[in-house]
């Protein structure tokens, strides 16, 4: 586990070491996840991410945090390749515009139908 630690910080890389049962404050899980601490809590009360209340406290499993950042890019990946048009020299600039709107209309029809599993995955 050093190695992979040393070499992942020759690379200039940032390290984490911490263990798997940890407990995280919101803030810290935001920070972890890129978003603000809003943000967050608006996910924890939509039932994205699992959580416990210490108190008036909201604490987070470090898996959760790192499953549900897994499950987001994965599905931030799913959406790109649904929504890429190829486009040749010869394609006509307009018509392809249009079909990378009417991909995206239909994404966000599909968003709206989709009733989000207790996974929060949305499928």
């Amino acid at each position: 586990m050093i190695r992979h630690v040393v070499a992942a910080m020759s690379k200039g890389l940032a390290v984490t070491v911490a263990p798997q049962t940890m407990a995280l404050s919101t803030q810290q899980a935001a920070d972890l996840l890129g978003v603000s601490r809003p943000t967050l809590v608006r996910h924890l009360e939509s039932g994205d991410i699992p959580f416990e209340r210490v108190g008036s406290h909201r604490r987070l499993r470090l898996t959760d945090v790192l499953a549900y950042r897994e499950r987001r890019r994965e599905n931030q990946y799913a959406f790109l390749a649904e929504t890429s048009v190829a486009i040749d020299d010869e394609d006509d600039l307009a018509e392809s515009l249009e079909q990378l709107r009417e991909i995206r209309r239909r994404q966000q029809a599909s968003r709206r139908k989709t009733p989000r599993s207790p996974d929060g995955s949305g499928s």
